[in-house]
């Protein structure tokens, strides 16, 4: 299949229902259809042709999301470049992928307009991409918690098995009504395609602060929240402005759920906020459905067709957490490595550290490489910065491991501080007050901000040794 399949199937089902809300406008999925065939015409004609890679380069829009569907009705491969990118990075990524052209608002050297501030650049690969034979929607850069990136490769095929298997937890039909404020550079295989192959509506928060952002789901009746621990502490402290009676899921994912962020919400708004497995790799793996209040930081349960194991548990159970189930990602690219090459026995190794209790729930406790060392006894830096970042004058925080000739690692953390040098003390007796001595940082750095990856926006966890 292509996956224009799944906008045309709902265009002819819903042909009048919004697909897309954007400002005070709307576009319905007739519409957002005849917007990909008449966008596609228009590249076909500037030479873009199945298995031709193109990197789009836009913000959130109905344009991002028409140019995606119009580059699969011409087979070509879509390859987001996040517009916080800078120059440089978006070149390495044309150049390690091969890129044969960029959509973008912006004109360059002898772009071709394709519509109203869409333009095409042509980038000339000195040798076309070898796609292996292989029909591939989308390849996307993910560079995890270090800087070392790489393509994964998804196909059409790959990504309809995982739209269907996320939506056994999440259920969206076309009753649902999405608030979206993610970047759809980030997210949108498991959320977006989703969403439209079941004919919900998507409402694009334009501004995302709190007032805004909850008046748009009282207006439009939201259902659906997919958002960031940042967002939900966010309209968990706008006290102002009713509640969100018509919500009936909130997913947060990107990152780990602060506790008092969890309960902070559910106080205000009387709705749990469910955890998330979900990584470019897989899709969604586990979705915390049955006790997101009880367990707020599980990852829950997998979903159907999903195993979870952990690999080589030390006494506590905690060990690398591999995945197995549909969806999977078909290679990674620039090198290539195929899947099989990678996940020989069909076990994808995620890099995570977690642990399954007694009742099946997983808990995600750290990356396998970010895991601090200290004179034989495992920290995991997560723990650490849930504690910095509950200090009033701490606005975010990175643990890490700095090498240490006969302790093997000492733990140091930086700062990004809402006060001034004199809040250290005091953060210094909050960590004497939450954490076990050993765990306690032995330096704690106040920096301007936290050094995080271009592609993802992760924090970055490599610390070079001095």
């Amino acid at each position: 299949m292509n996956l224009i399949e799944l906008l045309d199937n709902s265009s002819g089902t819903w042909p009048d229902k919004p697909a897309l809300i954007e400002g005070e406008s709307a576009v319905s999925y007739a519409e957002l259809s005849a917007q990909t065939k008449s966008l596609a015409a228009r590249l076909a004609e500037l030479s873009i042709t199945p298995g031709s890679r193109i990197g789009l380069n836009l913000p959130n829009s109905v344009a991002y999301v028409a140019l995606t569907f119009a580059l699969w009705r011409t087979r070509a491969v879509v390859v987001p470049l996040p517009t916080e990118c800078t120059e440089e990075e978006v070149s390495e990524i044309t150049g390690s992928l091969q890129l044969d052209a960029i959509l973008g608002a912006r004109p360059q050297s002898g772009s071709a307009q394709i519509g109203a501030g869409l333009f095409l650049t042509a980038c000339h690969p000195p040798v076309r991409a070898d796609n292996h034979g292989l029909d591939i929607a989308f390849i996307r850069f993910t560079s995890g918690t270090t800087s070392a990136r790489k393509g994964v490769v998804l196909c059409h095929d790959t990504v309809r098995d995982r739209i269907t298997a996320a939506n056994q937890g999440l259920a969206i039909s076309a009753d649902d009504v999405v608030i979206w404020c993610l970047p759809m550079a980030h997210h949108f295989l498991v959320t977006i395609a989703l969403y439209l192959s079941r004919g919900a509506t998507i409402v694009l928060a334009r501004h995302v602060l709190a007032e805004p952002f909850l008046a748009a789901i009282q207006r439009w009746r939201g259902t659906v929240l997919y958002a960031s621990p940042f967002h939900y502490g966010m309209l968990a402290r706008h006290l102002a402005g009713g509640g969100t009676p018509t919500v009936r899921l909130a997913v947060s994912t990107t990152c780990s759920l602060n506790e008092d962020i969890a309960d902070a919400f559910h106080a205000r708004f009387q709705i749990p906020i469910t955890q998330a497995l979900g990584i470019i790799e897989a899709g969604i793996v586990c979705l915390n459905l049955r006790e997101p209040r009880t367990r707020w930081n599980s990852v829950g349960h997998p979903l159907p067709g999903f195993s979870v194991r952990i690999l080589s548990p030390d006494d506590a159970g905690c060990g690398e957490v591999a995945i197995r189930g549909p969806g999977l990602f078909d290679a990674y690219a620039a090198p290539w490595l195929s899947r099989e090459e990678l996940a020989p026995d069909g076990w994808f190794r995620t890099g995570d550290i977690g642990r399954v209790d007694e009742d099946g729930f997983l808990y995600l406790l750290s990356r396998k490489t970010a895991v601090i060392n200290l004179a034989g006894r495992k920290v995991f830096p997560e723990e650490i910065e849930s504690v910095l970042n509950r200090h009033p004058a701490v606005r975010e925080s990175r643990a890490y491991g700095r090498p240490h000739p006969h302790l093997g690692e000492v733990i140091e953390a930086d700062l990004v501080l809402d006060a001034d040098a004199a809040a250290l003390d005091s953060v210094r007796a909050h960590c004497r007050a939450q954490l076990a001595s050993y765990k306690i940082p032995s330096r704690l750095n106040i920096v301007s901000e936290l050094p995080r990856t271009a592609v993802t926006g992760k924090i970055r966890r490599e610390v070079i040794a001095v």
